[in-house]
């Protein structure tokens, strides 16, 4: 399985590009994620998209050039969000609604289009922390279980995280600062 993933140079896209033996990695160095024309070119022989990498709202438009020259194949796009998707949760409010119109469109895509392709979206809360958190490896496990699947199983969404209340969390951080 061929497997394209931006932002593969650490944290959860390293984990992940570790994991397929044909991976195209999508770096700074390679092509900005601001170019989405270029990446949506680099990527076009490729099975699955790992939209991974964060840059305000390219991911965004990233998703949008992807789904484009995809929709009719039987091919997965995999975005990678955030629990801070969800109303209430982040003061990164920029980042936080960057996330959202990623979910947004996602959905928009997955409910109402015409598509033949997958599109699966992750979204993962604290990783890698000394607060309460899961690891990549644990998160990359589940994301390298649901691209496996049958293609005729699409998994639209899927929320991941410690089991610790958000709300006990956020007052450890506040205590950190």
């Amino acid at each position: 399985m061929k497997v394209a993933i931006t932002g593969h140079s650490r944290g959860l896209g390293k984990e992940l590009y570790s994991r397929f033996d044909s991976a195209v990695g999508i770096s700074r160095d390679t092509c900005n994620i601001d170019n989405t024309q270029k990446i949506t070119t680099l990527i076009k022989d490729s099975e699955v998209f790992i939209n991974n990498a964060h840059s305000n709202f390219k991911q965004t438009e990233l998703l949008w050039s992807i789904f484009n020259e995809w929709k009719d194949c039987n091919k997965t796009i995999v975005n990678i969000i955030s629990r801070s998707k969800y109303p209430n949760i982040s003061k990164g409010y920029m980042y936080s609604a960057s996330k959202a119109s990623l979910s947004h469109l996602s959905n928009n895509l997955r409910f109402i289009s015409d598509k033949k392709c997958r599109i699966i979206d992750i979204n993962p809360g604290l990783l890698e922390s000394d607060l309460p958190s899961l690891s990549y490896k644990e998160v990359a496990d589940i994301i390298e279980y649901v691209i496996k699947l049958p293609f005729h199983i699409e998994v639209g969404e899927l929320s991941i995280w410690n089991t610790v209340p958000y709300s006990e969390v956020s007052s450890l951080k506040d205590l950190k600062k």
